[in-house]
């Protein structure tokens, strides 16, 4: 019971996340100016989820416009990615997750394990990708500016 509510919850999270990245982009891509404008990240954001946190940090780190356009870059094709993986595999199965009692439980539950090991893996490599944008002096502010953002957040949390 643990392990199945363990990986739905891991699911949910990477809908989320997902949606994060396609939220990112899709705000990023209405720009007038064709580029990804820094201040428009904030608004999609979703906390310190993967990717959610390094995109928030990464809006006050003032990046040039080259860097802007690199990061909008990195976030379009990894939007197209999922959305072409979406297409081509379709969606977990929920009623058969949700009931272990299946015959097809376990092979769907393998499967969403799969899709979300794959996701956590593009997800790095988009982060890793984001992160070689930045000059070294942006890298060392980062943590600095994730430990703020972490704080900010525990406040919250216990309020």
């Amino acid at each position: 019971m643990k392990n199945r509510t363990k990986w739905l919850m891991v699911a949910l999270a990477m809908t989320g996340v997902a949606g994060a990245v396609m939220g990112q982009t899709s705000g990023s891509s209405s720009s007038g100016s064709g580029g990804a404008a820094a201040g428009q990240w904030h608004h999609h954001g979703h906390g310190m989820m993967v990717g959610g946190g390094l995109l928030r940090a990464v809006h006050q780190l003032n990046l040039t416009p080259a860097q802007q356009q690199s990061v909008h870059t990195i976030l379009t094709a990894a939007r197209s990615q999922f959305q072409a993986e979406r297409k081509a595999g379709g969606g977990p199965d929920f009623a058969v997750l949700s009931n272990p009692g299946d015959p097809n439980y376990g092979n769907a539950m393998q499967d969403l394990q799969t899709r979300m090991a794959s996701r956590i893996q593009e997800q790095s490599q988009t982060q890793q990708a984001i992160y070689k944008v930045l000059t070294p002096e942006q890298q060392q502010q980062l943590p600095q500016i994730l430990a703020a953002m972490k704080a900010k957040m525990s406040q919250h949390s216990t309020t």
